[in-house]
């Protein structure tokens, strides 16, 4: 029998203050509710492909605190389910329309919070109420999920920027300041917290046009000083005289290798992710015919002789440079849809045009002279 499974990735929705890119909540919920006819047909799973909220940017009490506990990621899961309500009904409106229905939630590097098991219970609540069957259909199976010839990760541990070990990343030590577990981020986490999140809170929309060096261009000296030279002074300070001073936190031990591989990217001016290539070559030597990942934020299908490796975008508030006029289109959401049984898997990467309207260069730099 065939299993429909709706996977979408990097929707992001966050506290509803400025750090937050997610702004379509009813292009979202609309799409997903279009897929109820489905159900009637096929068992469906909607699989959220990772970074589905955005922990990583979501103030908790306004402020960025570095050690994550589970209190705190509770709190930040509360502002998300605030800020977007919506959200929530239609999943749980899906998880209702049909008792084949499963929701799946994978674990991506702005979401490393879902790890918490009262993150995990608060949602089942929030979505299922008391019904225990309803809940089973809520699935939490960490950073990668497989159903027969299909694996589902969203990307970020094919990411040397973001890689983590699962088995590691809630940590905890009797002798540790903190006196409760934590999540133990990636350094980068560092820098985003110290440092980003600032230049971030000031021009929310900068992070958001692609691709970031046309961004990058536009910005105003002062940012580009910021972005390029704060950047490197930070790396440098946090390497070679930070990680000494908090040298029994972990969260801020900065590694040879790791420390060669920022400054290269940051003195090179590459701010995109490259992933495609370590997935191409993970898929090749799997059992599976695809390989489903997010991350990016590039929606693609890579054909690899038999084997498919499905970008599927991101719905996270983005808009694309064009040429013509000099401005920034708005960029179409996707996701993608697979017929699978034990035999095949069925694919196609559906696309929805947003709804936001386009910005020229003209608007852009009137709006950051203004800061």
């Amino acid at each position: 029998m065939k299993r429909l499974i709706l996977i979408f990735s990097d929707i992001e929705a966050g506290g509803g203050t400025a750090t937050d890119d997610f702004v379509e909540d009813d292009l979202l919920c609309q799409t997903i509710k279009e897929n109820f006819i489905h159900q009637k047909k096929y068992p469906t799973d909607l699989v959220l492909n990772g970074d589905t909220f955005d922990f990583m940017k979501c103030p908790y009490k306004g402020s960025y605190p570095r050690h994550i506990t589970e209190n705190i990621s509770l709190g930040k899961l509360e502002k998300i389910i605030e800020a977007h309500p919506l959200i929530f009904k239609t999943l749980a409106e899906f998880l209702a329309s049909d008792k084949r229905a499963r929701i799946i939630f994978v674990h991506g590097n702005h979401d490393f919070d879902l790890v918490y098991p009262r993150v995990q219970e608060k949602m089942k609540e929030l979505l299922a109420g008391n019904d225990l069957k309803m809940k089973k259909r809520i699935l939490f199976p960490g950073f990668e999920y497989e159903d027969g010839l299909l694996l589902v990760e969203h990307g970020s541990q094919l990411d040397k920027f973001f890689t983590v070990d699962p088995k590691k990343l809630v940590y905890f030590s009797k002798t540790h300041f903190i006196g409760e577990p934590f999540l133990l981020f990636p350094w980068g986490y560092n820098a985003l917290y110290d440092h980003f999140i600032h230049i971030k809170e000031e021009i929310p929309l900068m992070e958001r046009l692609m691709p970031r060096m046309r961004a990058f261009n536009i910005l105003p000296k002062k940012y580009q000083r910021r972005i390029l030279f704060g950047t490197g002074w930070y790396m440098v300070k946090s390497f070679c005289w930070t990680q000494f001073t908090h040298w029994d936190d972990k969260l801020y031990r900065f590694h040879p290798k790791e420390f060669l591989v920022y400054f290269r990217n940051l003195t090179k001016k590459r701010f995109e992710l490259r992933i495609v290539g370590p997935a191409r070559r993970k898929l090749r030597k799997s059992k599976y015919k695809v390989l489903a990942i997010g991350h990016s934020h590039i929606s693609n299908i890579y054909r690899i002789r038999k084997k498919v490796v499905l970008n599927t975008g991101n719905w996270r508030d983005e808009y694309v440079y064009s040429r013509y006029g000099k401005k920034f289109i708005p960029k179409q959401k996707s996701y993608g849809f697979i017929l699978l049984d034990k035999k095949e898997a069925m694919l196609k990467l559906i696309k929805v045009p947003s709804g936001q309207k386009e910005i020229t260069v003209q608007e852009i730099k009137e709006m950051l002279n203004k800061n």
